[in-house]
């Protein structure tokens, strides 16, 4: 990376080829962490406070017990990007079990680790596929279920997300996403789905990342006067879509062209178009959204 940015690393601001992290720790020996993302665009975080709320209700459920507040956490966060003179970035901060103080690990007894890094703005797709739309992989790995571990936790644990979009990629496709065990369409490794048919917006209901951005995706279709409807469905239906489209931080709507050799017939079609341009629209307006 030839991006050398300013980070925060248990309470010491350093450039990112300084700062260290043990090999002890245990977010790097076991993934056994949680992490959340946020962006910000023209100076603008935004629903800063909503993803932090998230990242909390994950530490308290993965027991990642550590002293700093929300408004802590809001300020490091802000001062990152000032340090990195970031005015359109994606910001991650991150908190694993940290370094136990026996090699062999009580998970009862450890010093946590802190991380908050921020890069520029980054999208999911180049231009000219943002544009076209994307090519989509449906994988035979199944999601996590809550008897499992619920999709709710953002964690750091990705390699059973990274087999699939190995799969995916390899197979010529731009991302990928996975079904439930009965078979209904989940998500993708970053991202909600949507499908729009008949002038209605579809999302998957359960088993599933509580996303900030599809919530917002959601509450723009309610104010555009489109129909949302939370709900069970299959390949099938997606293969008969309308309209077929992704949301994630990393740049709102994605449009999807092509599911597993079945072309889409609109992408982007009207419905994706108009709510990603009021996406953008909120974001610009600074709803929802904290200066830097």
């Amino acid at each position: 990376m030839s991006f050398d940015p300013i980070v925060y690393v248990n309470g010491t601001y350093s450039r990112a080829s300084e700062a260290g992290l043990s090999v002890f720790d245990q977010g790097f020996l076991l993934g056994d962490g949680v992490f959340d993302v946020v962006s910000a665009w023209k100076g603008r975080i935004f629903k800063m406070d909503e993803h932090i709320e998230r990242f909390f209700r994950s530490l308290q459920a993965a027991r990642l017990n550590v002293s700093l507040t929300k408004d802590d956490w809001r300020d490091i966060i802000l001062e990152v990007c000032r340090r990195n003179d970031l005015q359109d970035a994606s910001i991650r901060f991150i908190v694993t079990r940290g370094v136990p103080k026996e090699v062999l690990a009580d998970p009862r007894d450890f010093i946590p680790t802190i991380v908050v890094w921020a890069v520029p703005y980054i999208f999911l797709a180049d231009e000219e596929t943002r544009k076209n739309g994307i090519r989509l992989y449906i994988t035979h790995l199944r999601g996590m279920s809550p008897d499992t571990l619920d999709p709710a936790f953002k964690s750091l644990d990705r390699l059973h997300f990274q087999l699939a979009r190995l799969d995916a990629l390899e197979a010529g496709y731009d991302d990928v996403i996975w079904l439930s065990r009965a078979g209904y369409v989940l998500e993708g490794p970053a991202s909600n789905l949507f499908l729009v048919k008949n002038g209605a917006l579809i999302t998957p209901g359960e088993e599933i990342l509580p996303g900030i951005t599809r919530a917002t995706f959601i509450e723009l279709a309610e104010r555009e006067g489109v129909p949302v409807r939370q709900l069970n469905f299959t390949p099938f239906d997606l293969y008969n879509a309308d309209e077929v489209f992704t949301t994630s931080t990393a740049g709102g709507a994605l449009a999807v062209r092509e599911i597993m050799g079945r072309k889409i017939s609109q992408a982007p079609g009207p419905v994706t178009t108009r709510l990603q341009d009021a996406y953008f629209r909120m974001r610009e307006a600074g709803e929802y959204s904290t200066d830097i």
